[in-house]
């Protein structure tokens, strides 16, 4: 026992707990006192975690992933040692993460928490507190993130806004437009609207909050403030696939039973086929299917075939089924560790069928459309982006929880901010 306690303290030196007034996630509270644990020397563990793995640090690659979820705003780091390939025949799971598939270091098994605070919102207020804590502009990385996250970590509105999207200034009515013109965002046009909108924001007095909109959604400088104003922010932002299936599965999928039930007389649901394969959405995460359940549909589009030839089809349908087709085409070249040939060809084929059905066209599929095979030629056109995936940072949530119930306590608890601490230092050795 005594050898497993020291154990759990191997990385204890790297390790603060401080409190800061944050923005709360709490109905009716705004800004609060929170309890922070995070790496106050992230270049010597990472040093730490390198000597003992082996290797130099030219070998490693940096993974910074940052998610609220379970409660608990979290900052990850995987350390990936690039020749840590395993078989591509060895199953995983999309909850293990893509890099779990093809890098040891990449899953969920060896993630370090780097930062953690509880019941507080993905706000640029919060992040900028707590990397700030960490000092991330100390070290180069990749970042891992989804587009909230990103679109925050940005300092970039909202994706209601009128500039949606994190790597363009393409406006969100003109994701649709076969003439849009793509001008990509960098690090310095999103620093000048940012500086121009707050210096708006000093000189206005309405009591409505002043639109970003004139400044291309920008609202805060970004929160990469040691890269050079020339930075395209794809280059350091990347594409981030989970994501990306989550939001255009569940959205083919619901309408998919909205059509369905806009033909007379069809007795088919959506959940007809779904409950073939066994699958339900759950109640969390806003009642979606989650990455494994999206890859199962993707997987099992002729089961859709079968119910709708058994029940009679109409136009509308095959189109669906067809986008869906073309979704999983997209999937496979594009979506895994390797590239697969003519991944440009598949994306133009999705990018016709889904627009073909005449539904908006979101922040993901635009995404797609105009991001994905861009993100690929301009890294060499060597890597899918499975190895980029954010999945690992996604699936700490349940990994971490496991760990604090042995250390819980009340947020208002006078030992709360000491049993934190206690948890990651036991929690990150495990992880090393």
């Amino acid at each position: 026992m005594g050898a497993l306690r020291d154990a759990d303290k191997q990385l204890e030196s790297y390790y603060s707990v401080t409190e800061l007034s944050l923005d709360s996630s709490v109905k009716g509270e705004e800004t609060v006192s929170r309890s922070i644990v995070f790496c106050h020397d992230l270049r010597g563990l990472i040093d730490n975690v390198i000597e003992h793995r082996g290797g130099s640090v030219a070998d490693y690659m940096i993974k910074i992933g940052i998610d609220g979820g379970g409660d608990f705003l979290k900052f990850t780091m995987n350390v990936i040692k690039e020749d840590t390939v395993v078989s591509d025949s060895k199953r995983m799971k999309y909850s293990e993460g893509a890099f779990a598939k093809n890098f040891v270091d990449g899953g969920v098994k060896k993630l370090l928490l780097i930062g953690i605070v509880e019941q507080v919102k993905e706000t640029y207020h919060n992040l900028e507190c707590v990397l700030n804590l960490i000092g991330l502009d100390r070290i180069d990385f990749v970042c891992a993130f989804d587009l909230k996250l990103a679109n925050a970590f940005l300092g970039i509105g909202t994706h209601s806004s009128t500039f949606p999207c994190p790597w363009c200034e393409v406006p969100k009515s003109s994701f649709s437009d076969p003439e849009r013109v793509i001008e990509m965002r960098t690090l310095g046009s999103i620093r000048d609207n940012a500086t121009m909108y707050q210096a708006a924001l000093v000189n206005h007095n309405r009591k409505t909050k002043l639109s970003a909109a004139d400044f291309k959604s920008c609202q805060n400088v970004p929160l990469l403030k040691n890269l050079p104003n020339d930075t395209v922010v794809l280059d350091v932002i990347p594409v981030m696939e989970l994501h990306l299936v989550l939001g255009i599965v569940n959205r083919l999928y619901d309408h998919l039973d909205a059509t369905f039930r806009g033909i007379e007389g069809c007795d088919l649901r959506a959940i007809d086929w779904s409950d073939k394969l066994c699958i339900k959405r759950p109640p969390q995460h806003g009642g979606e299917f989650n990455g494994e359940q999206c890859k199962k549909l993707l997987q099992s589009v002729h089961i859709l075939e079968r119910l709708i030839e058994s029940d009679g089809t109409c136009e509308s349908i095959n189109k669906i089924v067809q986008t869906f087709k073309m979704f999983e085409d997209v999937r496979q070249k594009c979506f895994s560790m390797k590239l697969l040939p003519e991944y440009d060809q598949s994306i133009r084929a999705f990018e016709s069928t889904y627009k073909d059905l005449n539904i908006p066209v979101t922040s993901k599929a635009h995404a797609i459309f105009d991001h994905v095979e861009a993100f690929i030629d301009r890294q060499g056109r060597e890597k899918g982006l499975g190895y980029f995936s954010e999945q690992a940072s996604e699936s700490v949530h349940a990994d971490f929880s496991l760990m604090w119930r042995r250390y819980k306590r009340e947020i208002e608890h006078s030992e709360y901010g000491t049993k934190l601490l206690a948890c990651v230092v036991a929690y990150s050795p495990r992880h090393r």
